[in-house]
């Protein structure tokens, strides 16, 4: 009987999460692809180009999400 080895415990942290696409991204936070992407253009909202292709972490949005204003002027 071979015994499985388990991994290293001291790699480096995988990602939480896994990555969301833009269209995901806009949908949790409920955006237009438009807005959305105004504010990675501003780098309100920080973003990976991955393979020619947005990608974004959740804590990135919920960050962007815990920190705009709550009402607009």
């Amino acid at each position: 009987m071979t015994k499985r080895k388990k991994p290293k415990t001291d790699a480096a942290p995988a990602i939480a999460d896994r990555l969301l696409t833009l269209r995901e991204a806009v949908d949790v936070l409920r955006l237009s692809t438009r807005t959305m992407r105004d504010y990675i253009q501003r780098g309100e909202i920080e973003g990976r180009l991955i393979g020619g292709r947005w990608r974004f972490r959740r804590a990135d949005l919920d960050a962007f999400f815990a920190n705009a204003p709550r009402s607009s002027p």
